[in-house]
């Protein structure tokens, strides 16, 4: 298999030797999947600070690296502000890319 490019904005770590998509040449291209917690609406600050703690730590650990990576992912965490701003981003690009490729809403 001939890997061409990576289509995330960043190089993927088990793939470092292969340029994005960016890279070859198409600006801004970004279509990478992920994988989020959420919690019920008003759930206290503290408590969604310490899953995003335990998350975290736990996406550091050797095994969660190992197992990733070999599923060529990157695990990494955010925080929950950065999480909701990436749902916002996400919905926008889909919305947009649907409306323009004509899909019809069922």
């Amino acid at each position: 298999m001939i890997v061409l490019a990576t289509t995330g904005p960043e190089r993927a770590s088990n793939l470092p030797n292969v340029p994005t998509v960016i890279e070859s040449g198409v600006a801004g291209y970004d279509v990478t999947s992920w994988n989020g917690l959420a919690v019920p609406a008003g759930t206290p600050a503290d408590i969604v600070a310490t899953l995003n703690r335990a998350v975290d730590e736990a996406l550091k650990t050797p095994e969660i690296q190992k197992f990733s990576n070999t599923a060529g992912m990157d695990a990494r965490s955010m925080s929950s502000e950065d999480l909701r701003k990436r749902i916002q981003s996400d919905v926008a690009k889909w919305a947009q890319v649907i409306e323009k490729a004509g899909i019809a809403k069922r």
